[in-house]
């Protein structure tokens, strides 16, 4: 064999590696299933890139983090009242980047610690920079499959992806109870090599067999089951919706911030049906991460789809400027009816209110300062 069909097979691997094993996914549909009780005013906070990594202080992000989950108790309580609390964290995406074994293992431990403290359970999905580190996706993987508060299932078999399940509300959290709610978590940010380290990564976008599969599993729990899906990467429906409201005059409702683009693949041979066979399907909303400076929401035809607030001041995220003459920051300003600078960093709160499809979903802006920190709350 010679070297470039050496390098071609070599290239390959990853990709057979993550969406080529022997089983079907349809000859096991059951095995994706978790199952929760469902209540009304169920609660799922979303976090989304907060990007670990080797220059990370732990102590620092872990005293943010404490801050959301203690503001996002106390809105509850306030809002609901004193029995209200967060159900579920869905973590989409970019959790670690050129992160180790300590900062995974740090992570985790803190979910568990904030689980018990909370009474909630937590669910990661993976973004494009997860498997940018010095451990094997196999070990990372195990963390959140062996954690008692996670729910994380990654099944070796021909759907792509690593972090394809379902989390089912019943009426009684058993897998034999009517489902009232269907949670989708897809894995869009798989474009990732088996190796330890791997800096080379492309974005990637949510493919048909995994349409195909969520399809499957929301038939088996009935048509008329509301859903949501969570995921990281944004995918062609996001800018469909821009375009046709700022260049085509659609008036589809919109709120929030878009200061950059949304990060999708931006290739039309590669994009996702996942929508369109949703809003056939009765999937309510679709909620990501990925793109930082940007947590813009929209009701797209019938599905609200937007991007969740970054979590926390790894990397890089947006500075607002209230007195910017942008339109995209005006616009944004005006939306959320907030009049000072503040960063683009916080957290998501869906509040599934009842079993017909009515949820509330709300957008936290946190903002540590030493004069008292920047806490406010938008709702969709």
């Amino acid at each position: 064999m010679d070297i470039k069909a050496k390098l071609i097979l070599l290239a390959l691997v990853p990709l057979c590696l993550t969406s080529c094993g022997e089983k079907a996914f349809a000859d096991h549909l059951d095995d994706y299933v978790f199952t929760m009780k469902y209540h009304d005013n169920f609660n799922i906070l979303q976090l989304t890139d907060i990007h670990w990594n080797y220059n990370s202080s732990t102590v620092a992000s872990r005293a943010y983090l404490d801050k959301v989950f203690a503001q996002v108790q106390r809105h509850l309580k306030e809002e609901q009242g004193e029995n209200a609390k967060i159900d579920l964290v869905e973590i989409t995406g970019d959790l670690f980047m050129l992160a180790n074994t300590f900062h995974v293992e740090t992570l985790v431990k803190y979910m568990e610690e904030k689980a018990d403290e909370y009474g909630f359970l937590y669910a990661a999905v993976w973004g494009n920079h997860d498997h940018h580190g010095i451990y094997n996706p196999n070990w990372l993987s195990n963390q959140f499959k062996k954690a008692p508060h996670s729910i994380h299932i990654d099944e070796d078999d021909n759907l792509y992806g690593r972090s394809n399940f379902i989390i089912n509300l019943t009426d009684d959290g058993s897998k034999t109870a009517a489902t009232k709610w269907q949670l989708a978590n897809l894995d869009s940010g798989a474009s990732f090599s088996e190796t330890a380290i791997s800096p080379f990564r492309d974005y990637d976008y949510l493919r048909k067999d995994q349409t195909q599969w969520w399809k499957m599993e929301h038939d088996r729990v009935g048509v008329d089951v509301p859903a949501i899906a969570y995921y990281h990467i944004p995918q062609a429906d996001n800018l469909k919706a821009w375009n046709a409201i700022h260049y085509e005059g659609a008036t589809y409702k919109h709120k929030f911030f878009k200061l950059e683009g949304f990060g999708d693949n931006g290739n039309e041979a590669y994009a996702s049906d996942f929508i369109k066979v949703g809003r056939e399907n009765n999937l309510k909303g679709a909620f990501m991460g990925h793109a930082h400076n940007v947590d813009w929401t929209v009701d797209y035809d019938g599905v609200v789809i937007g991007l969740g607030v970054k979590t926390g001041t790894e990397l890089y995220f947006a500075h607002v400027d209230a007195q910017s003459t942008k339109p995209e920051v005006q616009e944004g300003l005006a939306s959320v009816g907030i009049n000072e600078n503040f960063d683009l960093i916080g957290a998501s709160l869906v509040t599934l209110k009842d079993t017909v499809g009515n949820f509330d979903l709300e957008h936290l802006y946190l903002n540590e300062r030493t004069s008292g920190d920047f806490v406010r709350w938008v709702k969709w």
